[in-house]
């Protein structure tokens, strides 16, 4: 039986409530002219209708300073972000979608969806914490859990969890994202040494360093709740593949560290960290020779000084002792 709602609220009007929770994680108040550009409406229209949701007690409006949202309000809001949060679990990991489809059918059908139907979707789900772009999925109609977050190289081998990126530094998460992670994915921890860290993506292997893995921050996955991957242990993974006789394609890559002066004519790497201090780790930096950055080595001096680099594009000279000081890691095919 469909539950009768206590209140009933238009779809503008819930429009209103989720992007005013939204833009509240940037500012509380909410500006109405801000609250206009990002709806694509005209003051006049924002202000009218901000009046109409104070006068239901759904938001408090203070003249010159804008909008937040009252307890009620709130209330509403974080049952409609519930609602599309779930849609996009569902429209992602069971339909295929992309993240931008589903974000744009999830707003569709969080006004259409009842709490009995979101109640049995999350149920369907396995009850998920994070959606796909790894925001907190409410808890019901109440105030979402705040998810405890852990750095990657905290895991256990074998265990699981989700990626969690909104911290990482702007240049490591391109690099992430190229490499196959992204934000709210599910991982496994398949395997761990002192040099690098193997993750199970799918039915794909990552390999990164201990430097990257340490930006990486995990929401950790409850066996119970029925959300933790299931993978076979890297060691059994090897037996198999070794047991059959038919070759198979390599999933994993050895990945080795090495500085950037040790690079021959033609290898790429790619930029772990920049040690040094001071003005020439600065420049080396200015010139983009950040974590992430992938780096080719065009040609070397006949002396063997200085090295001509190929960087996002453009040619850029560096000393051997100053590439000393720049550590990448370089695929063992190179």
């Amino acid at each position: 039986m469909v539950e009768a709602p206590v209140r009933t609220i238009s779809e503008s009007t819930q429009m209103y409530l989720v992007k005013i929770k939204r833009l509240e994680e940037e500012m509380n108040p909410v500006p109405l002219s801000f609250l206009a550009d990002s709806l694509c409406i005209s003051p006049v229209s924002v202000n009218e209708m901000c009046r109409k949701m104070q006068e239901q007690d759904l938001i408090e409006y203070q003249p010159y300073k804008g909008a937040s949202l009252t307890p009620v309000g709130n209330q509403e809001a974080l049952r409609i972000l519930r609602r599309h949060r779930l849609w996009e679990v569902f429209l992602v990991d069971h339909l295929r979608f992309n993240l931008e489809q589903a974000h744009e059918m999830a707003d569709a059908l969080e006004h259409a969806t009842s709490r009995e139907l979101a109640d049995r979707l999350d149920f369907f789900l396995g009850n998920p914490r994070v959606s796909p772009d790894g925001k907190d999925i409410p808890t019901g109609d109440s105030d979402p859990v705040k998810i405890a977050t852990y750095p990657l190289t905290s895991l256990s081998v074998g265990q699981s969890g989700y990626c969690f990126l909104d911290e990482v530094e702007e240049h490591v998460s391109e690099f992430l994202i190229q490499s196959g992670l992204h934000q709210g994915q599910a991982i496994t921890l398949a395997g761990k040494t002192n040099e690098q860290f193997l993750l199970q993506v799918g039915k794909a292997y990552l390999s990164f360093s201990p430097a990257i893995a340490q930006t990486i921050q995990v929401i950790k996955a409850k066996p119970e709740s029925g959300t933790s991957i299931e993978v076979q242990p890297i060691e059994q993974e090897v037996n198999r593949k070794k047991e059959n006789k038919v070759s198979e394609p390599k999933e994993v890559t050895a990945i080795s560290q090495i500085s950037l002066d040790q690079l021959k004519v033609g290898q790429k790497g790619t930029v772990v960290s920049v040690s040094g201090k001071g003005p020439v780790k600065q420049r080396m930096m200015d010139m983009g020779l950040v974590p992430g950055s992938l780096v080719e080595v065009v040609r070397v001096a006949p002396l063997g000084d200085p090295m001509e680099l190929k960087l996002k594009g453009y040619n850029l000279s560096l000393r051997r002792n100053e590439a000393k000081s720049i550590l990448v890691e370089l695929n063992a095919g190179e």
